[in-house]
């Protein structure tokens, strides 16, 4: 090894120095990135929204309302916030309805509380030591805590991410490139100046990633002279570090929901190494992040599950024989129908009305049932079978199956009805080819690989990791090959297996952002492969172009990260299927 690394020497004499050299080239690769970042965050505005709007998406909206609603009222329930007539549009699509606990039905943010509650804490503060609020204030306010909840993480990420290639015995242009890339080539930049879950959730997997590195090398990495190693000599397996492994791992399920199959292979990685330290350190640290994450659900809407599952109908309660589509057709709630419910619903004034919910099974007809006083609801379905029932005198009849109300995004206007199909964008409506599906989200108009080429690097470091018994035997991380291997593969065949409703690539984003959070773990990964092409010009040469093409495209909709990708675009214009 020291023959490869023979242009980039480190006299044995001189290690300290070397190591500073090191870290004086990430500290400017750091402080460019988050200097670009802090000057995004700080003149954020959305010119093309009403007044002057720091928001550029429902999504980001969905957040700030949780946040607002808690900061200032103290509660989850975001009608207040959303009311129409304000200065600035604060209402979003990505919101559910059910009762509350004055059983009168409210709206919610859709989106998990934990991350919201905790930037309440932030706003709470910044209310208290400026004066300003998010009603009034909405811009000072919103451009402070972007630097708060966003610029500082991004620092925290560069930082850990810094740390962990410097541990890792490769040249110091290898180094600087993935750097480099960590700081400019990936969209995970260009969300910085919106709120979102990924940067938290990419920034608790690399410190994961880093604790979980230190944990695997318990004995001191031998590096050669020339390559210095700041971290030579740590044994890296102490208590502390499973407690931090196992609070950050959680923290990215916690923020991205797929990444608990990150939290499990980082279990099952910390366990191999100690079955003791994993259980009394490492899990416990976990179940924090858990109580948190399901106590703060519970508090906003009376239970543990999570909103997301609240998407279809409940429980059958009752259901009765007959024929009474023409009556539930005029909105009229048939009185056998009405008596079968009694028992659970007194309503005062039904009104019935078509469901209009996009998954419901074809051999299904649905009505919805809504009382204006009690604001009581439930579902009745019309049930046909292929054998349809016979009564007694041997007369056809169809079963009136009687739901319990579950179905929090199927409210009266809402986005996700059917009847608003013609509202949605086209990347809001779903893919129904899963094949056609796939190839955008690996190589079509929200591609992984050719939205950000640098990917290729990864892909080809994580299979060299996992299989190559050289690479395995010099860097020691086959845990890391296996890790990103089988991580990747998990969370992009579970977006290729959803329903047809739920094959799209995150609304009107400028790449397929629920993937982001995976970035941390592709990083590190291309490093063998990227050490092995600066070997030569063409190699590097190599690298310079992925990472050029991926800065450009991660540059393109850096003033507002919620539009389409510019590959996106020119499939619209070449009028190609999508």
């Amino acid at each position: 090894m020291s023959n490869i690394h023979s242009n980039e020497t480190c006299p044995a004499e001189l290690p300290n120095f070397c190591a500073q050299r090191h870290w004086g080239i990430f500290w400017i690769l750091i402080v460019c990135s988050v200097a670009v970042v802090a000057g995004r965050a700080i003149t954020v505005e959305n010119h093309a929204a009403k007044g002057d709007s720091p928001f550029f998406s429902a999504n980001d909206r969905s957040r700030w309302c949780t946040i607002r609603a808690l900061g200032d009222e103290g509660v989850y329930e975001i009608d207040d916030v959303t009311q129409r007539g304000q200065a600035i549009h604060w209402d979003t699509i990505d919101k559910v309805q059910h009762v509350g606990q004055d059983g009168k039905l409210h709206f919610y943010s859709s989106k998990p509380t934990l991350l919201p509650t905790m930037m309440a804490g932030v706003y709470k503060l910044v209310k208290s030591t400026t004066g300003k609020n998010l009603t009034d204030d909405t811009m000072f306010v919103v451009r402070t805590m972007l630097v708060l909840v966003s610029v500082l993480p991004w620092a925290v990420y560069l930082f850990f991410m810094a740390k962990m290639i410097n541990s890792i015995p490769v040249r110091d242009w290898s180094r600087y490139y993935v750097l480099a890339c960590a700081g400019f080539g990936t969209y995970l930049s260009t969300f910085t100046n919106t709120l979102t879950n990924h940067l938290p959730a990419a920034t608790s997997v690399i410190i994961a990633l880093y604790f979980l590195s230190k944990i695997w090398r318990e004995r001191p990495v031998v590096v050669t002279e020339q390559i210095p190693d700041s971290s030579t000599g740590q044994r890296g397996s102490s208590w502390s570090s499973f407690f931090v492994c196992g609070l950050f791992a959680a923290f990215a399920a916690a923020n991205e929901l797929p990444a608990f199959g990150f939290l499990a292979l980082v279990g099952l990685l910390c366990f191999v190494k100690s079955p003791g330290k994993t259980i009394l350190t490492f899990t416990p640290a976990a179940v924090l992040v858990a109580v948190g994450f399901f106590g703060t659900n519970y508090l906003a809407h009376q239970q543990f599950k999570l909103p997301y599952m609240h998407r279809g109908d409940g429980a059958v309660v009752a259901s009765v024989k007959g024929d009474f589509e023409s009556q539930l057709n005029r909105n009229r709630l048939p009185d056998e129908i009405r008596q079968a419910a009694a028992d659970l619903y007194d309503f005062k004034v039904p009104v019935v009305t078509k469901g209009a919910w996009p998954s419901s099974p074809e051999n299904e007809t649905r009505w919805v049932v809504r009382d204006k006083v009690s604001e009581t609801q439930m579902s009745v379905v019309r049930v046909v079978w292929d054998e349809p029932e016979l009564s007694d005198d041997d007369e056809p009849t169809a079963r009136y199956e009687i739901r319990a109300w579950d179905n929090w995004y199927d409210y009266p206007g809402s986005y996700w009805l059917t009847e608003n199909e013609e509202n949605k964008s086209m990347v809001d409506r779903g893919q129904d080819s899963v094949e056609l599906y796939a190839f955008h989200v690996l190589f079509g108009h929200h591609g992984i690989f050719s939205l950000t080429p640098i990917w290729i690097l990864s892909l080809a470091g994580m299979l060299s990791l996992l299989f190559g018994a050289k690479l395995a035997g010099r860097f020691r991380m086959q845990w890391l090959g296996f890790l990103g291997v089988v991580i990747s593969i998990v969370v992009v065949g579970f977006y290729l297996q959803r329903p047809a409703m739920d094959r799209n690539y995150g609304g009107v984003t400028s790449a397929l952002r629920w993937l982001f959070w995976l970035a941390p773990i592709w990083l590190v990964s291309m490093l063998p492969v990227v050490d092995w092409l600066a070997s030569s010009k063409a190699g590097r040469f190599l690298c310079y172009l992925l990472l050029g093409l991926s800065v450009a495209s991660a540059l393109y909709s850096m003033n507002n990260p919620w539009v389409h990708p510019w590959l996106y675009e020119i499939w619209e214009f070449t009028g190609l299927e999508k």
